[in-house]
């Protein structure tokens, strides 16, 4: 089952790739991001994150993303979590997602984990299913929202990750967003994200992890009768902390 979802994603990924009638719109960005993760007992725990997306450097907004959530862990390689998001979008790139202006998204989440450790490798399978109201906004306004539009995603993570040394590691990840819903228009394949980095552990309780992403992300609407691909791709930088 897992062969068949993998090609399927696979085939709609490459399938929207090689298609021309398209406009392109290449970005510079620059993620920052905080896990935190606060232990109730051994096997649940509470969930903190905040994503701090930026464009041009690190002058000008992308995203502004902030999560929460539940983790139940069953064993040693599995873990469930579910939570809530609050995110908003904002103007940029030549052909914006949020051409009408900021706007935000509430989002509910469900996600189940599979860790498989091998020898110096860690492999990590995270499938996650999300339910999304995005702000639609009013036109000729300050982000006056009209309206939400309820969307369907889902996603699946594979991770790969190779010890170094006791304190070192690497990085390997693939993402890729499956949009679904009545409301979902030409954005079936959402977007994708690849992952290359470095981590370093400071202790038993934290970690940083730095590198390089490609975010290859389509629009929901059309110019022209052409769709738009955003390739957006730029530094990232992780803190993950256990309290």
């Amino acid at each position: 089952m897992k062969t068949i979802l993998l090609i399927t994603f696979l085939s709609l990924h490459f399938s929207c790739l090689a298609q021309n009638d398209r406009l392109r719109d290449p970005n510079n960005t620059n993620w920052i991001q905080t896990f935190n993760t606060i232990g109730l007992d051994k096997k649940w725990s509470l969930h903190v994150e905040y994503q701090w997306r930026r464009t041009a450097g690190f002058k000008h907004w992308q995203q502004s993303l902030f999560r929460i959530g539940v983790n139940h862990k069953i064993n040693e390689q599995v873990t469930l979590h579910a939570g809530y998001g609050w995110i908003e979008t904002f103007p940029y790139g030549d052909f914006p997602i949020a051409s009408a202006g900021t706007f935000p998204e509430h989002r509910v989440y469900e996600q189940v984990s599979f860790r498989q450790p091998i020898n110096k490798w860690i492999f990590t399978h995270r499938f996650r299913i999300e339910q999304r109201w995005l702000g639609r906004v009013r036109p000729g306004t300050d982000r006056e929202i009209e309206a939400f539009t309820f969307l369907h995603r889902f996603r699946y993570q594979f991770r790969a990750q190779l010890s170094l040394s006791p304190k070192w590691y690497a990085v390997a990840a693939d993402e890729i967003f499956i949009g679904a819903g009545k409301n979902v228009g030409i954005n079936i394949f959402d977007q994708n994200r690849v992952f290359l980095l470095a981590g370093f552990k400071i202790n038993q309780r934290v970690s940083v992890e730095a590198g390089y992403f490609n975010q290859t992300l389509q629009q929901g609407r059309r110019i022209n009768n052409k769709s738009i691909m955003q390739g957006n791709n730029g530094i990232v930088v992780s803190t993950f902390v256990q309290l």
